[in-house]
């Protein structure tokens, strides 16, 4: 009897084991590219919420407006031209992009600018009371931690 039960058993074991072999590279992929960030505070009420976890797609360094992005905060003395590499510890802004290089500069942000400067983002939380680029003002783009994907279900 050709191909017997051991011989199949055999050719499934293989393919089962290229098929976990390639699920751990993809997932350490996934690990370099992909990140959960944790939402603390109320700066993008009410469309997120204090504690809701996003799905991030890092080391991105061009969006479009309207997306939410997770960028270093800013230093509290020099802001967003204080010293780049914070530790993770300092903490991150969850932010939306208002608008990209080379758009007009909302009226809101003090900038003597009328255009966004080259690899610059206006950011704006989506809550009135949002430490943001009115604050701020430019944030540049190699600030950028990574753009939300999605709300991880949970909590609401």
């Amino acid at each position: 009897m050709r191909g017997g039960p051991m011989i199949r058993m055999r050719k499934h074991g293989a393919r089962y084991a290229a098929a976990a072999a390639l699920g751990i590279v993809a997932l350490g992929g996934a690990r370099r590219l992909l990140s959960t960030v944790n939402v603390r505070g109320g700066s993008m009420n009410p469309t997120l919420l204090h504690d809701d976890v996003l799905l991030v797609l890092k080391h991105v360094r061009r969006c479009r407006p309207g997306r939410i992005v997770v960028v270093q905060r800013p230093d509290s003395h020099a802001g967003w031209s204080g010293p780049l590499g914070q530790r993770e510890s300092d903490g991150y802004f969850v932010k939306r992009v208002v608008a990209v290089a080379g758009e007009p500069v909302p009226p809101w942000v003090p900038e003597a600018q009328r255009v966004v400067p080259p690899r610059m983002l206006v950011l704006r939380g989506d809550h009135s009371d949002s430490q943001d680029s009115r604050m701020w003002g430019f944030c540049p783009q190699d600030r950028m931690y990574g753009v939300m994907l999605f709300r991880l279900p949970g909590r609401r």
